[in-house]
Formats: structure tokens, C-alpha cells, sequence
């Protein structure tokens, strides 16, 4: 009886890819990008960036082949903004970008750190320069969001992650229009008990479309306050087209 499972995903020789070590300005950290192609073909990661107070903004590095010579602007590309939009008190962090066909734009889905936690927002762009900001779209507490790339029946869809202390499942919820959101539908539930996916499950990056339904990887995580580390392990699940 072969055990082994099939290794789907090979670290890259030259990770990490980006440091702070890397960034034009100080910063503490890079970490939790949203990636995305451009029209030329090259790569673009949004960086989140946590800088010297603690706060995370957003800055975009660019590559010709997705591993080498970046070139990171110079200076924040989104950064929070508390003074037009409070609930972006604390920061923001983790974008997932969906390139939408209908807009011509990219649609970048973030937390936004509230004073009451963490909440999702969506901001619009066509060119990583400027930003056509929404605000928040999900209330706290509900992170892990990222939205799929064309209409479902009418309705731009979002997969989410609001939270029901103790657990956290997987939602998809629909909107006409980008702000108004209902028809919100438990998509995938965290297990109860001792399995890897317990209590609390994520998106990872945005859903991938196959000829066989969507590719989800999610992520589960659990923080060990007494040995002060945490764990992450990610799964991967196929939904049919509906």
C-alpha cells in the first residue's frame, strides 16, 4: 500500500522571491501577495507591506517572468486611507486580485482592519495606479474574500469567510451591482473535531477555472498561544458550474 501522495506544487529555488531587504523605502515585512498577469504578460504582485508603525499598506512589484528582477514602486500603491475611510483604521492587508472581463478592470479584494476587526473591502483598477475604492462590502468579522471573474445569473459572485465564534466556514454571497450583497449561501463547512480542516477554513487564492469546475485551494490555520507558533496547511477542493 503506496501512502504517498502525489506532490502537486515545487518551491522555487530562488524563494523567497521578495524581501524587506528588497523594498525602496523601510518596511518590516512583505508578505501575503496577491499576484495577477498583465496584459504584457508579465507578472504583478501586491504586496502586503507592513511598515515601521505595525500598519499594513499595499505596494505592486512587476516582473517580466514572474522570478526575477522586480521592480517595486517606489512608494506605497494603496495605502490605507481612515480619514475617508474609517474601517481602514488599522491597516489593510491580504488583496486577492480577479482580473473582470466586463469592467476591463482588475477587481482587488482586501481586509480592512476595522476597530471591531477585520473586514472585506474591494477596490477597482485598471493600471495598479489609481483606485476606484468601495469601502467595505462585508462587515466585521469576515476576511478571506476574493471574487469570481464574470456574472453568475446576473449576480457578481464573492467567496468569503465570516466568522461564528468558534468556527469559521467558507460562503458565497451575490450582488448586482458590487455594494449590495445577499443570497448568502454556506459554501464549504470547517469539520468538527481533530481533522487538518477543523473548526476554521479560508480561501487561499482566488478560484481557478477549469473545464471540470472551479479549483479552490483553502488554508486552515491554528494558533498555539503556549508554544507560540502557528500552523498553516492548505487543501484543494473542485466545485462543479452552477
Amino acid at each position: 500500500m503506496n501512502n504517498q501522495h502525489t506532490e502537486l506544487f515545487h518551491r522555487h529555488k530562488l524563494n523567497p522571491i521578495l524581501t524587506a531587504e528588497n523594498w525602496p523605502y523601510p518596511v518590516n515585512s512583505v508578505f501575503n501577495a496577491g499576484a495577477t498577469l498583465l496584459q504584457d504578460g508579465s507578472t504583478l504582485l501586491l504586496c502586503r507591506v507592513e511598515d515601521r508603525t505595525g500598519l499594513s499598506h499595499f505596494c505592486a512589484a512587476r516582473s517580466a517572468n514572474g522570478k526575477d528582477s522586480w521592480k517595486i514602486d517606489s512608494q506605497p500603491t494603496l495605502h490605507h486611507d481612515p480619514d475617508n475611510f474609517p474601517e481602514e483604521l488599522w491597516g489593510i492587508e491580504d488583496p486577492r486580485i480577479t482580473f473582470v472581463d466586463e469592467l476591463k478592470k482588475f477587481a482587488v479584494v482586501y481586509t480592512a482592519y476595522t476597530r471591531d476587526g477585520p473586514g472585506v473591502a474591494l477596490a477597482l483598477t485598471e493600471d495598479f495606479k489609481n483606485f476606484d475604492r468601495y469601502g467595505v462590502i462585508m462587515p466585521p468579522e469576515d476576511k478571506d474574500a476574493a471574487l469570481l471573474p464574470y456574472r453568475i445569473d446576473g449576480n457578481w459572485a464573492m467567496i468569503h469567510r465570516p466568522v461564528s465564534a468558534p468556527r469559521a466556514h467558507m460562503w458565497i454571497s451575490y450582488s448586482p451591482d458590487l455594494k449590495n450583497w445577499g443570497k448568502h449561501i454556506l459554501m464549504m463547512d470547517a469539520r468538527k473535531g481533530a481533522w487538518w480542516d477543523a473548526n476554521k477554513i479560508g480561501l487561499s487564492p482566488p478560484p481557478i477555472e477549469t473545464p471540470d469546475g472551479w479549483l479552490v485551494i483553502l488554508s486552515w490555520s491554528k494558533a498555539n498561544v503556549q508554544r507560540m507558533y502557528l500552523q498553516v496547511r492548505s487543501g484543494i477542493v473542485r466545485f462543479e458550474k452552477t
